[in-house]
């Protein structure tokens, strides 16, 4: 696997200083990667360097190809819920519900790192942290968001919940990919489709699936597509007492092909993972496929109660499914993982 070196500058924003990245919201760059976050911790913020090669906004940028979360739709985002004398939930997307009972505290960014504090406008002391940063493991190629759930309201929380939910949009065939979807299993995992379009909103479980050739929802599925679709997942993370808090890691990123996304994914250890592949056209099956030889982007979750799922720093590709097998493909081996949440008191 290539590691690329983390770099803070590209042709195309050479003349950007320093100073000119202190603004709110943030495009973060490390490596191939860019990263465009919002205030409130969701992506998809207009691109005012112009590296954003197929979309006026940057959500998840690999520099050689484009966007692979803003064109069509700015739809990434994500959700908080929590019960207290009664049912609380608040979210944040541009696009998918704008932002709803979040209230805004600070936003800090440099270069290559942000942090996003809010809270829930109806229940103040449930706070919620975002810290993006260059993956340590691979810098070049993905980006880690470490997420803190905090409750601070004096009284005990039950029922904590948080979705993050993304509509691929993979580069050169934006509205036509394949989506992968591994982990759904994972003991955090409350449920699990490829609804990019969804609301964040963490109580709207079980998910639906939106593919024209079902994916599955609650289910793991390989390479489901061509489609508009994306990725989504609820989480349930129990009861916090006050002054408890919970926190697990959130990665975006892209490898040059499907060798060196898994081989990331592998670094990472991620125990829950979505990979978006575009798709070319095969003149021998005579339909289209997964391009596996070209940027395929990944969006991953670790700290959640699974398996590792590429646990070989260099695993084999994932198999392409025969066509009309993606919707009996068993994969067995991802059985479920040690309950493994981070707890701080």
């Amino acid at each position: 696997m290539r590691l690329k070196n983390l770099s803070l500058a590209l042709c195309a924003i050479s003349s950007f200083t320093l100073s000119s990245w202190l603004y709110a919201d943030a495009q973060l760059v490390s490596g191939d990667i860019v990263l465009g976050v919002n205030d409130e911790g969701h992506l998809n913020v207009t691109d005012i360097m112009g590296v954003t090669i197929n979309a006026g906004s940057t959500g998840l940028t690999y520099t050689s190809v484009g966007d692979a979360t803003s064109p069509g739709c700015l739809c990434e985002g994500w959700g908080v819920s929590a019960v207290n004398g009664g049912p609380h939930t608040g979210w944040a997307s541009v696009s998918n519900g704008g932002i709803s009972n979040i209230s805004f505290d600070s936003f800090v960014s440099d270069a290559t790192t942000a942090t996003s504090n809010v809270h829930m406008t109806d229940l103040p002391g449930l706070l919620v942290k975002h810290e993006f940063m260059p993956f340590a493991g691979a810098p070049g190629n993905a980006y880690q968001a470490s997420v803190t759930i905090s409750n601070t309201t004096g009284m005990a929380l039950s029922d904590v919940r948080y979705a993050r939910m993304m509509d691929w949009d993979v580069p050169p065939t934006e509205f036509s990919e394949f989506v992968t979807i591994l982990g759904s299993d994972a003991a955090n995992v409350l449920s699990t489709s490829d609804d990019g379009f969804a609301v964040p909103d963490p109580t709207a479980i079980p998910l639906f699936d939106i593919a024209a050739d079902p994916c599955g929802v609650d289910s793991d599925f390989v390479k489901c597509g061509p489609d508009d679709h994306g990725a989504a997942f609820v989480f349930g993370f129990g009861d916090l007492a006050d002054g408890e808090s919970v926190s697990f890691d959130i990665f975006y990123g892209a490898g040059e092909d499907e060798a060196e996304a898994t081989g990331v994914l592998g670094e990472i250890g991620a125990e829950v993972v979505s990979l978006g592949y575009s798709s070319i056209f095969d003149e021998d099956l005579g339909e289209s496929v997964p391009n596996t030889d070209s940027p395929v982007f990944f969006f991953a979750f670790s700290e959640v109660g699974g398996e590792i799922i590429f646990p070989d720093p260099t695993p084999d590709p994932i198999p392409t499914p025969e066509p009309g097998s993606l919707g009996v493909l068993a994969l067995g081996c991802l059985g479920l993982g040690l309950f493994r949440r981070r707890r701080y008191q």
